[in-house]
């Protein structure tokens, strides 16, 4: 490449824009999606993300220790997550049957039909990049290769 690419040269970047700035400006733009598209079911995109996890865990139902380790995140704002979700009405919080010291999250149908509902909304905003298949693997290799070198452990 010759020079910045036309978005890093209209912001007045300079022609040798790194990786970094590139990440950056691909988080500005998806979390502006994904935020407008969670925000149209009324839910925020980090709170998405905790029902996502509930509902892809088996039987739709998680600890909020395994929640915490899928999304990287401490315990702290997670009972603060899971209220905004409760008073929804999209998941409920139980003792666990096995270990009545832990609590278990499940997703109700309404908390589902919510997730899948945003999940589709995501896909069809992946499909509209009109990216091949050829594309779309080599994005996802380029990506998994940079996920495993940030990954912790």
């Amino acid at each position: 490449m010759s020079g910045a690419p036309d978005w890093a040269a209209d912001l007045g970047l300079p022609a040798d824009v790194g990786i970094v700035a590139r990440l950056v400006r691909l988080d500005l733009f998806l979390r502006r999606i994904l935020d407008e598209i969670t925000a149209a079911e009324g839910i925020a995109f980090a709170d998405y993300l905790v029902l996502a996890v509930v509902r892809r865990s088996p039987d739709h139902r998680a600890t909020p220790g395994r929640i915490c380790e899928v999304l990287d995140r401490t315990s702290g704002g997670m009972t603060a997550t899971l209220d905004r979700l409760t008073t929804a009405g999209w998941v409920t919080r139980s003792p666990d049957p096995a270990d009545r010291r832990r609590v278990v999250v499940a997703c109700t149908p309404s908390g589902v039909a919510v997730a899948a509902r945003i999940n589709a909304a995501l896909h069809a905003w992946e499909d509209s990049l009109g990216l091949t298949a050829a594309q779309q693997r080599e994005t996802a290799r380029s990506v998994d290769r940079l996920l495993d070198r940030l990954a912790p452990g």
